[in-house]
C-alpha cells in the first residue's frame, strides 16, 4: 500500500462540468475518446458534453458499450480503437464502470497487449493517455483513485489494474449530473460510498487522514442519502452532499484500503453479473457485524457522529450495536433487496469464498479472514 495522498485535481461544484472544454484545452487534447454507458443515452448529459467538446474543435469518438462490470475484453477493444484512431485523450462520463474502464483503456492505449496482462501495480511502461473523469453517480470514488477493477471472463474473476499514472488527470464532480439518476441507483451507489468510508476507517490500514474523510462521509450520508433517494432531482442540498461524500469516500479508501465487503463483492461480481454497488449495499451491514468486537471502538465513535449527544456514556459495545442498527435501518429505508434475491447459488459459495480470500485487500481486514470465514458470512445471508 502506498499511504495517503491526493493526486487528482478535483472540481466539486454544481455546474462544474461546464469547465470541461477548458480542461481538455489545458491537457492539449485534439482527438478524444468519450466513454459513456448505454444507460446515459436517455439523459441530456452525453449530448451536452459532446457538444461542448466539439465546440472547442475536438474530434470525438464515442464508446458506449461498457458493461455493469467492465471486462478486460471491453477495455482492450477501447484501447485498440484509441490506437487505430490516433486519439490523444479519454473522457469518462458515467458511473464506476465507465470510469474504471476509461482509466484502464487510457493506460492500455499507450502499452501493448491486453488489459489482463497488467494486473497488479505499475506493470506498464508507457504513461497513459490523459484521462478526465466526470462521475454521474454518488458511489464509486473512482475519479480520485489509481486503480481499475475489471472482470476477466475466462477465469470468472475480478482483477485490479493499478498504476501511479492512472489517477485521472482531472475530475469534475458535478452534483447536477445526479438529477437524472433513478432512485434505486442513488441508493445503491450512495451505500457503495458509505461502504468505502466504513471499510477505510475499520480496516487495518486506517490512518488519521483517511479516518477524517471517512467520518465526514458517514455524517453526510446518514443525513442526506435518504433525502437524495426520495427526491434527487428536487433536493439540491442533498444532491450536492451525497456527490461530495462519494469523492471523499474515494479519497478515504485510496489512502487506506477496503476489506471483506469488497473482497466478497468483487469475487461475486466476477462470477455473476450483479452491479458492484448493489453487492456492497447488500453486504456492508452483515460483514461489519461479522467483524464483531475488533471494530467496536471505531463503530462506537461513528455512532457519536450520526447521533451526537446520544448514548455518549454508554459502553462501547452498546454504542457499536446502536450504529449497526442505524446502518441496517438505513439499508431498509433505501429498499435494498435481500441477498437471496440476487441469484447467487449456494454451490458457488466455495468458489466465491476462495476468490474473496485471494483478493488483494484481504490482508487489510481488521481480523484474519480465511475462505471458511467468508463461507460463514455467505451461509448466514442465505434464507433459512
Amino acid at each position: 500500500m502506498i499511504g495517503f495522498r491526493a493526486v487528482t485535481p478535483v472540481h466539486i461544484a454544481p455546474g462544474c462540468v461546464s469547465r470541461l472544454p477548458e480542461i481538455t484545452r489545458s491537457l492539449d487534447l485534439h482527438d478524444a475518446l468519450l466513454v459513456i454507458d448505454e444507460g446515459m443515452r436517455p439523459t441530456p448529459w452525453p449530448e451536452q458534453v459532446l457538444d461542448a467538446l466539439v465546440a472547442t474543435g475536438l474530434r470525438v469518438e464515442i464508446f458506449d458499450e461498457v458493461e455493469n462490470n467492465p471486462s478486460t475484453e471491453t477495455v482492450t477493444r477501447m484501447a485498440e480503437l484509441s490506437r487505430e484512431e490516433k486519439l490523444d485523450g479519454v473522457v469518462g462520463l458515467g458511473g464506476d464502470s465507465v470510469i474504471d474502464a476509461g482509466k484502464a483503456a487510457a493506460m492500455l492505449a499507450t502499452n501493448s497487449g491486453r488489459a489482463e496482462h497488467y494486473e497488479g501495480e505499475n506493470r506498464y511502461r508507457n504513461r497513459p493517455l490523459p484521462f478526465v473523469a466526470v462521475p454521474t453517480t454518488c458511489g464509486s470514488g473512482s475519479e480520485v483513485t489509481w486503480g481499475s477493477v475489471l472482470t476477466h471472463k475466462p477465469t470468472q474473476a475480478k482483477i485490479s489494474v493499478k498504476g501511479e499514472g492512472m489517477f485521472p488527470n482531472q475530475a469534475l464532480v458535478d452534483a447536477d449530473l445526479l438529477s437524472t439518476l433513478p432512485p434505486h441507483l442513488v441508493a445503491w451507489t450512495g451505500l457503495d460510498a458509505l461502504t468505502h468510508a466504513l471499510e477505510a476507517t475499520t480496516c487495518d490500514l486506517a490512518n488519521p487522514a483517511s479516518d477524517a474523510m471517512a467520518e465526514k462521509v458517514v455524517a453526510l450520508l446518514f443525513r442526506y442519502l435518504p433525502r437524495a433517494f426520495a427526491d434527487v432531482a428536487g433536493d439540491d442540498q442533498a444532491r450536492a452532499a451525497v456527490m461530495a461524500a462519494a469523492t471523499l469516500a474515494g479519497l478515504a479508501f485510496s489512502g487506506a484500503d477496503v476489506a471483506a465487503v469488497h473482497c466478497l463483492s468483487e469475487s461475486i461480481g466476477g462470477l455473476a453479473d450483479v452491479p458492484h454497488s448493489l453487492l456492497n449495499a447488500v453486504l456492508v451491514a452483515p460483514v461489519l457485524r461479522y467483524h464483531g468486537a475488533c471494530i467496536e471502538p471505531r463503530l462506537a465513535a461513528l455512532q457519536g457522529l450520526i447521533e451526537p449527544g446520544k448514548s455518549d456514556r454508554a459502553p462501547v459495545t452498546e454504542r457499536a450495536e446502536r450504529f449497526l442498527q442505524r446502518l441496517e435501518a438505513l439499508v431498509r429505508e433505501l429498499e435494498i433487496p435481500a441477498f437471496s434475491t440476487l441469484g447467487i447459488a449456494a454451490e458457488d459459495y466455495p468458489q466465491i469464498a476462495q476468490g474473496a480470500m485471494r483478493n488483494s485487500s484481504n490482508g487489510s481486514n481488521p481480523q484474519p479472514m480465511a475462505a471458511t470465514h467468508y463461507r460463514e458470512i455467505l451461509t448466514g445471508l442465505a434464507p433459512p
